[in-house]
């Protein structure tokens, strides 16, 4: 599957052949998407799926990946950081993953299927959670707000 990402900088579009042409090429180091023409942080991809509910579409703006790294080799779970408009900031974690085969004579399965949604370990998740706060996406007051609430209900 092909990517469009636009870039809210220079205006100009590039084209990831795949979900690894993506991670290689069109990622800065924070993990947002970058332009491949003027490398700034400020592309987007922008996806329309089609829901189940007759008429209804999901739309959002992914804007970074955060790659979740495992000791194998082929599978390979990632979250995208989705926002509701282009301007608005990220509230969307969209998990997702690929196993790719092809140095072992095999094939890039990318979607739904290789298998379902990614399994994750505690370590996965507090790493993705770290990233958050490492991105300003969630905040140190963010998670004592959620403390405090657990508290509240105990």
């Amino acid at each position: 599957m092909a990517y469009l990402v636009t870039c809210q900088v220079c205006n100009l579009e590039s084209k990831a052949d795949n979900i690894v042409d993506l991670f290689e090429n069109h990622i800065g180091p924070a993990g947002f998407l970058k332009c491949i023409h003027c490398n700034s942080d400020g592309a987007y991809i922008f996806k329309e799926s089609k829901l189940q509910e007759k008429g209804e579409i999901w739309t959002r703006y992914i804007k970074g990946i955060i790659r979740i790294r495992t000791e194998n080799d082929t599978y390979n779970p990632y979250i995208l950081l989705t926002s509701d408009t282009i301007n608005a900031p990220i509230t969307g974690f969209h998990f997702n993953y690929y196993k790719d085969t092809r140095k072992q004579g095999g094939v890039l399965k990318h979607g739904h299927g290789p298998g379902g949604a990614p399994v994750l370990t505690k370590i996965e998740i507090m790493y993705f959670l770290n990233r958050l706060l490492d991105l300003n996406i969630l905040s140190n007051k963010d998670f004592i707000q959620l403390i405090n609430s657990r508290k509240n209900q105990a």
